[in-house]
């Protein structure tokens, strides 16, 4: 079973968030559904991309677009 959460606004639309149990392993887990730009909407997954990650993996991820928001996130040096 899924819930619709509320989402935000992105650059090409509303980036829906749909919470899901993502089995035994993962938990309750989160997709994010966002619309391509529009030059890349003629693929075969219907222009969307997609994202899901369990609680843990979200955690990390707004960890790290808080401090990108502050300009605090380091530089990836490989």
């Amino acid at each position: 079973m899924s819930t619709q959460l509320k989402g935000v606004t992105g650059r090409t639309g509303e980036v829906s968030m749909t919470r899901f149990f993502g089995g035994k392993e993962d938990g309750v887990s989160v997709q994010l559904t966002f619309k391509k730009p529009e030059e890349e909407r003629n693929r075969p997954d219907f222009g969307y991309w997609y994202l899901q990650m369990n609680k843990k993996q979200a955690l990390e991820l707004a960890a790290a677009l808080v401090e990108f928001a502050n300009d605090t996130r380091e530089e990836a040096y490989e």
